[in-house]
């Protein structure tokens, strides 16, 4: 990610602690301060109301982020390198499993690795969190200072004094320096070089410009959680997607009734056609229906149907639980031949009565079956 603009502040590594900041723009350091919430110090709110990103980056001090170099190995890819430099860096630590540690290859390509206690970092970064911090990279201080061939640079960032060599980074404690350096020459930063590296930060957090040889403890189970956001693009086309899915949704069943109108006026058009050669030509299926019943009500044919007679027979049937249909039988003239069987010839005249009542031409001829039984030959036609 590309940005103009940083905030660094002090990793914090007590609960209440006043933090140095200082306010980067466009390489230029526009502010600095000393203070327990630093962004409201500055005036600041992540990310910038004018739509800019800020990053911002932490500064670890080096009395608790140890950086180590490591013996290059020969023949194992960049990958293989660093993992071997972690394990490296593992069996230096007493307290191994409280152990965060990043790694990196240097820009002569030789590993460095840095270890911190995740106690130290989890209570750091719920710090950040609390006051609105969640910072991108977490580097050790004196990665930002460039080393000097055959001697120790010391640089003061107020918080803390930094010793840096080829290979060291370390406090600068007065009871320390003759054993790190022994007599070696130290040269020390000026106030605007110091603000140098600083304004370098960001390049020297791989953060900017694409720089990759970034000692960033902001990795592994601490890395950060990628926001994800939609531009106003993708929210304008985001909502035309779902106006298209409801149009359509909305689509799908017109599209659906249209075919099955199509369907029903082409079947419509198929029965007209069918009928045309009996009843003539018609326009609508209403008035072929109609033409079609008038015609078998003009011929007699629609009374002479199995089902007009038998339907009167059997509704009459229905008033007389106690008589039952021995036999039925059906002639082409539209006439219903019918064996009814009851227990007295009285149970079975009620069925013959309602069925001349309802207009229907019958003929009876009762007699008696060999058991005693009322027995009635009946035919049923429609007048």
């Amino acid at each position: 990610m590309s940005a103009s603009q940083f905030f660094i502040t002090v990793f914090p590594t007590a609960e209440v602690q006043a933090l140095q900041w200082w306010f980067v723009v466009d390489g230029r350091l526009e502010a600095e301060g000393c203070d327990v919430d630093p962004l409201l110090a500055s005036g600041l709110k992540l990310p910038s109301v004018e739509n800019q990103p800020i990053v911002h980056i932490a500064l670890m001090p080096s009395a608790l982020g140890i950086v180590r170099w490591h013996e290059p190995l020969d023949d194992l890819t960049e990958q293989q390198v660093l993992a071997a430099a972690c394990l490296a860096a593992q069996e230096n630590s007493l307290d191994v499993e409280n152990l965060h540690i990043a790694g990196v290859l240097d820009k002569s390509g030789q590993a460095a690795t840095v270890s911190v206690g995740k106690d130290v970092m989890a209570s750091g970064l719920l710090h950040l969190k609390a006051i609105g911090i969640d910072p991108d990279a977490i580097i050790p201080l004196g990665w930002l200072v460039s080393p000097q061939e055959n001697e120790c640079v010391e640089a003061d960032f107020g918080f803390e004094k930094v010793l840096r060599g080829e290979h060291i980074i370390a406090p600068d404690e007065p009871s320390l320096r003759a054993h790190l350096i022994g007599d070696s020459k130290v040269a020390v930063l000026s106030k605007a070089s110091v603000e140098q590296a600083l304004i370098d930060a960001g390049i020297e957090a791989g953060i900017d410009a694409g720089d990759h040889n970034a000692l960033n403890l902001r990795s592994g189970a601490f890395a950060k959680k990628v926001a994800r956001y939609m531009t106003a693009q993708q929210k304008r086309t985001l909502g035309w997607l779902a106006a298209a899915v409801v149009i359509v949704s909305l689509l799908v069943p017109v599209v659906q009734l249209l075919k099955y109108h199509w369907a029903a006026s082409e079947a419509k058009a198929a029965a007209l056609a069918i009928a045309e050669p009996v009843i003539g030509p018609v326009d609508t299926i209403e008035a072929a229906d109609k033409r079609l019943a008038d015609r078998l009500i003009s011929e007699n044919r629609g009374n002479i149907a199995f089902s007009v007679p038998a339907s009167a027979l059997f509704s009459a049937l229905q008033q007389s639980p106690a008589v039952s249909i021995d036999r039925i039988s059906y002639r082409k003239d539209g006439t219903v031949s019918a064996t009814l069987s009851g227990v007295r010839n009285e149970e079975i005249n009620p069925v013959l009565i309602a069925i001349q009542e309802s207009g229907f031409v019958i003929t009876a001829n009762p007699r008696q079956d060999a058991t005693g039984s009322a027995k009635a030959d009946v035919t049923v036609r429609a007048p």
